[in-house]
C-alpha cells in the first residue's frame, strides 16, 4: 500500500495543525514499511523539522518508502487548487487533513478529514460569502471522498445534517495530547515559566483566541460575581494575541471594576503550555463551540482541574473528570468555578481523575485507528 499524505495544513497553530503534525509522525513511525507520498511546503521551518524528525526514526532498509514532493502553495489557499492539477498520484489513497481538498488532485480513493463545522453553526462567525463558500466546498469534498474522519461524535453529528452526508461514510476518531503535557515536578521548570510571564502564585486560567465563540465575555462576567476574596486569592489570566477583540475584553473587564484581577498574558509559545497548566490551580474551558476540546484535554493531563462548557464535543472529552456548565448562563459558570476554587484544587482524587481520563486519548489509537480507515479504503 502507498499512501499520500498533504503535511502543509502542520503549519498552522491550534489543533488542526497539531492532528496533521503528530498524526504524520506517529503513522510513519508504526507503518514505515508502508510506501508514504508527503506534500510539504518547502518554505516552511515547522514542516521541514517534522520530516526531519520522521526522517530520523526511519530504519535504513525502509528510507526509500519515503517521498517527498514540494507544494509552493499553502493549504487554506485559492492557488492550492491550480497547482494540483499538474500532479500525477499513483499511490493507494491520498488524506488530506482538512475540507478544503485541492480541485485538482485527481485520486480515485480519497480520505478527508472534517474537525469540525463551526462557520456553519457558529452565528456572526464569518460574512455570508465566507460561510456560503464553506458549505459548498466541505459539502462538496465530503461527498468526493471515499471516507470522511472527524474528532467527535458531535462533528459527525454535524456533518450528516449539515452536509448530508451518510453516517456510514464517516469514522469518529478522537485525538491525542502531545506527551509533553503532564505533571511537572521539576520545580526549576516551573520557576522559568512563572518568570516569564510574571504569574500569580495562584490563578484561573484560560489558553486560546478571544473569537466571539469562546465565550469570553461571559466568563468575565461570571468571574466578577465570584466573591472579592475569591478574586483576590485566584486572579484570572487570559492568554491569547492581544487584539481588538481582547481590547473589549479589557474595557468589560475595566468597567467592572475587575480589571485589577483579570490579567492578559498576550500571545504563549506552545512550549510553555505544559508549564502553564501545571502552575495554574484551575484551567476554565467556556466555548460556545468545539469540534474536539483540547484544550481541556491537556490540563487534565497535567493533573490541573477544569470547568467547562457542556456544548458540542466537549463532554465527549472530559466525561466525569471535569465540572461543567451551561455556557449561556453565567450564574452557572460562576457556581462552577466556585465549587471548583473550594473542592478541587490540590484535591488527589480529582487529579487522578483528570490523568486517568486524558489516557484515553493517545495519538497511538489516533494513528491505529486512522491506518485501519486507510486498510479498507485501499480495498
Amino acid at each position: 500500500m502507498k499512501i499520500s499524505f498533504d503535511l502543509r495544513f502542520a503549519h498552522l497553530s491550534g489543533g488542526g495543525g497539531e492532528y496533521a503534525r503528530q498524526l504524520m509522525r506517529e503513522l510513519i513511525g508504526r507503518h514505515p514499511e508502508t510506501g508514504w507520498r508527503i506534500y510539504y511546503n518547502d518554505w516552511c521551518p515547522r514542516q521541514k523539522e517534522i520530516l526531519r524528525q520522521i526522517k530520523e526514526t526511519l530504519p535504513p532498509v525502509n528510507e526509500g518508502n519515503l517521498q517527498l514532493q514540494q507544494v509552493r502553495t499553502r493549504s487554506l489557499s485559492l492557488g492550492q487548487h491550480v497547482e494540483f492539477l499538474r500532479f500525477r498520484d499513483e499511490s493507494s489513497l491520498y488524506h488530506y487533513p482538512h475540507f478544503d481538498l485541492p480541485f485538482g488532485m485527481r485520486h480515485k480513493q480519497l480520505v478527508l478529514t472534517i474537525h469540525d463545522l463551526y462557520p456553519l453553526t457558529v452565528a456572526n462567525y464569518c460574512s455570508g460569502i465566507k460561510r456560503a463558500y464553506f458549505r459548498l466546498l466541505a459539502g462538496r469534498n465530503a461527498r468526493r471522498a471515499t471516507k470522511v474522519i472527524t474528532i467527535s461524535q458531535y462533528s459527525k453529528k454535524d456533518i450528516i445534517n449539515l452536509l448530508g452526508i451518510s453516517e456510514e461514510k464517516i469514522a469518529v476518531i478522537y485525538q491525542g495530547y502531545d506527551s509533553s503535557f503532564r505533571p511537572i515536578t521539576d520545580k526549576s521548570i516551573l520557576d522559568i515559566i512563572n518568570l516569564k510571564y510574571r504569574l500569580p502564585e495562584k490563578f484561573i486560567f484560560y489558553t486560546g483566541n478571544h473569537k466571539p465563540h469562546k465565550n469570553l465575555k461571559r466568563l468575565i462576567e461570571a468571574y466578577g460575581r465570584l466573591a472579592g476574596g475569591q478574586r483576590e486569592e485566584f486572579p484570572l489570566v487570559l492568554t491569547g494575541e492581544i487584539s481588538r477583540e481582547a481590547g473589549a475584553l479589557i474595557a468589560q473587564a475595566k468597567g467592572l471594576g475587575i480589571d485589577g484581577q483579570v490579567r492578559f498574558a498576550g500571545w504563549v509559545e506552545q512550549r510553555d503550555l505544559p508549564g502553564l497548566y501545571n502552575l495554574a490551580s484551575l484551567v476554565v474551558h467556556p466555548s460556545l463551540y468545539e469540534g474536539f476540546g483540547l484544550a481541556a484535554l491537556e490540563a487534565m493531563a497535567c493533573g490541573t482541574p477544569v470547568v467547562c462548557s457542556n456544548a458540542t464535543a466537549i463532554p465527549e472529552v472530559v466525561g466525569e473528570a471535569a465540572r461543567v456548565f451551561d455556557p449561556y448562563q453565567v450564574d452557572e459558570i460562576t457556581e462552577a468555578i466556585k465549587a471548583a476554587l473550594e473542592h478541587d484544587i490540590g484535591n488527589a482524587a480529582v487529579k487522578q481523575a483528570c490523568l486517568s481520563r486524558a489516557r484515553l486519548f493517545t495519538w497511538e489509537k489516533t494513528a491505529a485507528q486512522t491506518y485501519e480507515v486507510y486498510q479498507s479504503v485501499a480495498k
